[in-house]
């Protein structure tokens, strides 16, 4: 086994991502306390790497067949050194969850299980898979809302939306990978049911999310700030979801999800800075 092994496999950008993910659901949520959002950072990150780990072990016979070079591939890493690996992490990331709470223990628990059950299984069955990737994006920021417990309303608003459009996303992408996924027998949206479908899905979600971003607004739980970002955010993904709606060429989805990673962006940063504003 080899420390370069490890880092590959754990996939540490990504677990850091999750970690600050549930830091900002925290924020929003109306936390403060460093040690709590210190224990939350953990928690995502851990049973990040552990989601990373199961991927590539399920994944090490294609893998091999697509000369992919990871670690499991390369020998670098063995199949039970991984499962020791992958398992390590969720026990210290459950751990790190009981910590904080029965509630968060639950979805820390349901993450995991989530994580196993797509890499088991529901990869290849396309929506299904899409589904709970987005989920998966969208869970650390309502962990960390649970843990902050006082601005429910904007961690719902922002749970919802990061779920809609990160499905939205999860559908353009397979779009742009939709003669792979054909020919490796992965029955994804577009391959099953075609482009013309599976882009009418991805500006829909889109359209569904716009709204659910202004319910703080009808409340009364905003600021000029947040009025703003919500405003910008929404203008680019509504002209965003007019163009996916048109889209017919697979290859210009590869451009259109990294472009949905803007508006994205400017709502993550809308919604913690609102919930540092109410607290």
């Amino acid at each position: 086994m080899r420390p370069r092994a490890l880092i590959e496999i754990l996939r540490p950008v990504n677990d850091v991502m999750i970690g600050m993910a549930v830091i900002a659901g925290y924020l929003v949520g109306g936390g403060r306390a460093p040690l709590p959002a210190l224990e939350g950072f953990f928690t995502g990150f851990l049973i990040s790497g552990y989601s990373m780990v199961i991927n590539d072990i399920f994944d090490v016979r294609v893998d091999v067949l697509n000369h992919r070079m990871r670690p499991l591939v390369r020998g670098d890493l063995s199949v039970r050194g991984a499962w020791a690996l992958a398992l390590s992490a969720l026990a210290l990331g459950m751990i790190a969850s009981a910590l904080t709470g029965v509630v968060t223990f639950v979805i820390a628990a349901i993450f995991a299980v989530l994580a196993f059950l797509y890499s088991a299984r529901l990869k290849r069955m396309g929506l299904a898979g899409n589904i709970v990737v987005a989920l998966s994006m969208a869970i650390p920021f309502l962990y960390g809302g649970v843990m902050g417990g006082i601005n429910y309303l904007l961690v719902f608003v922002m749970f919802s939306t990061s779920f809609l459009t990160g499905l939205s996303r999860e559908v353009l992408k397979a779009i742009a990978d939709v003669k792979g996924d054909a020919a490796s027998g992965i029955r994804s949206l577009p391959a099953t049911a075609g482009v013309e479908v599976s882009a009418m899905l991805s500006a829909a979600l889109i359209a569904l999310a716009v709204p659910i971003a202004y319910i703080p607004v009808i409340a009364g739980l905003h600021s000029p700030f947040y009025v703003s970002g919500v405003s910008i955010a929404s203008l680019i993904f509504i002209l965003m979801a007019i163009d996916i709606s048109r889209l017919r060429d697979p290859q210009r989805a590869y451009v259109m999800k990294r472009r949905m990673l803007i508006p994205m962006g400017i709502g993550l940063i809308t919604y913690v800075v609102q919930g540092l504003l109410l607290a």
